[in-house]
């Protein structure tokens, strides 16, 4: 029975092993992102820009980026200033293309559901055992002696709590950023994250759709020239 369990430990050691340690969340922070690669004009009806590999952009994020990939996801910081006139929804009023074709980014919930790290694979440290002293045989590299030290739930339990906590901050932080249906006042400077199901790379666009086309352009009022002060004829 012993040795079944001495088995049955092992195995959950190499497999936790192999899962590492849980990874924390890096925020993207796409309001405070420099870098951003420009796809339109100064003053054009809706300015846009955008930066791929955003989870890279502050940390690691080891554990995401490799979910990322794995999914087949492509996650972008996006910033969007609305030039025009009107209110525009993101949703309704803005067409984000791909290359050469329309795009529809995944939801915020979708997205962080599908990216989160596994919490219960950490349950494998459970079984984790060590040794504390003892006397090492060095004919046969038995160890007899010493204390006991099950050192897997305390491994467990941290490394299922830091997997939660980081799950937890990214599902925050994508639902903070999410632009579906998002309204853009006139003037307004709107950041996004914009989780797309693509495994390639390809230039993006965000257009007026024809509804929304209409919608006039902003022109900032010209400053008033100064007045000269009178002069008073070296008097």
């Amino acid at each position: 029975m012993r040795k079944q369990f001495t088995r049955l430990a092992a195995a959950a050691a190499v497999a936790a092993t192999m899962s590492g340690c849980a990874g924390s969340y890096h925020a993207i922070r796409p309001d405070r992102l420099g870098n951003y690669q420009t796809a339109t004009q100064a003053g054009a009806p809706v300015e846009f820009e955008y930066r791929y590999s955003a989870l890279l952009a502050n940390g690691a994020n080891k554990k995401y980026v490799k979910k990322e990939r794995k999914q087949g996801y492509q996650v972008v910081a996006v910033k969007v200033k609305n030039n025009t006139s009107t209110d525009l929804n993101f949703s309704r009023d803005l067409e984000l293309t791909f290359g050469d074709r329309p795009i529809m980014p995944v939801p915020s919930v979708q997205a962080a559901s599908d990216l989160k790290q596994g919490v219960a694979i950490y349950l494998l440290y459970v079984l984790g055992i060590g040794q504390i002293g003892g006397t090492r045989d060095p004919y046969t590299g038995q160890t007899t002696g010493g204390t006991i030290f099950p050192w897997g739930p305390v491994a467990a339990a941290g490394n299922m709590i830091g997997a939660s906590s980081a799950n937890k901050n990214m599902r925050n932080e994508f639902a903070k950023f999410d632009l579906t249906n998002k309204v853009i006042r006139p003037g307004e400077t709107a950041y996004g994250i914009v989780p797309l199901r693509e495994t390639s790379v390809a230039p993006l666009k965000l257009t007026l759709r024809t509804s929304a086309a209409s919608a006039p352009v902003t022109v900032p009022a010209t400053a008033p020239a100064a007045t000269p002060a009178p002069s008073n004829g070296g008097q």
